[in-house]
């Protein structure tokens, strides 16, 4: 665009010059410096307009980029909003959980006592005693002695199944990996193993031919022999003199 700006000027002054410094040329030269003129002008024109038009078309890549981040970043915020819906959606998931587990603690933990209560079905206490000493009969130990050790007995049951369960995840879980390895491993071997494998067996093929040759090429002489020409009319000159022969 510069250059372009020094051209037509070094075109107008150099004109003018001429103008100025030869007089007597006037008149021939008026008409084509005119037209020099205006076809630098127009040049120019078209030049300027040309660096509108890449300044424009710069413009619109420069906004149409700008769009774009803008919707990305839109789309980042909605990505994150999402993520920290789900965060809050596990969290309040293990929190019921939690909640969950602490019912069936607590469950665990007083059934035995309402099963054992339901069981005896018998009257612990008797609130028309004169006395509150006698409230409470004789036998309530009974209650007792046997619901103390059956919790007991259960939350521990409870423990002991839970901390096989983790154990057992977990080894489930190694097995996993060391198959997913030796998979990978077994890939990468494959190809090496099925050319042995093909190279051997066509090896053992061999040996076995070369040692069956020998039986095969008597059944195949035998059977050339029974079904010929000659041994067919031997088998039927033998049949027609057994034929007389007998009585």
């Amino acid at each position: 665009m510069t250059w372009c700006r020094i051209l037509i000027r070094f075109i107008r002054e150099k004109a003018k010059h001429l103008k100025d410094n030869l007089p007597e040329l006037h008149s021939k030269l008026e008409v084509p410096r005119r037209m020099l003129e205006e076809r630098a002008e127009f040049v120019l024109s078209n030049i300027e307009c040309a660096a509108v038009y890449d300044g424009l078309k710069e413009r619109m890549e420069a906004q149409q980029t700008v769009l774009f981040n803008l919707l990305a970043q839109s789309d980042n915020r909605i990505n994150i909003g999402l993520a920290q819906d789900s965060k809050e959606m596990a969290i309040a998931s293990k929190q019921d959980s939690s909640a969950m587990k602490i019912i069936a603690l607590l469950t665990t933990f007083f059934l035995p006592g309402t099963f054992i209560a339901s069981f005896f079905a018998m009257p612990l206490f008797d609130w028309s005693a004169p006395t509150l000493s006698r409230v409470t009969n004789r036998h309530f130990w009974v209650y007792w002695a046997v619901t103390g050790p059956l919790t007991l007995a259960i939350m521990v049951g409870v423990m002991v199944w839970a901390l096989w369960h983790n154990r057992y995840v977990e080894r489930l879980q190694k097995t996993a990996r060391e198959s997913v390895g030796k998979r990978a491993a077994g890939d990468n071997g494959q190809n090496t193993d099925d050319s042995q494998k093909s190279g051997s067996e066509e090896d053992e093929g061999q040996n076995t031919d070369t040692e069956q040759s020998p039986e095969r090429d008597a059944e195949k002489t035998g059977f050339r022999q029974k079904y010929s020409l000659r041994g067919l009319l031997h088998r039927q000159k033998r049949q027609s003199a057994t034929a007389e022969a007998e009585p």
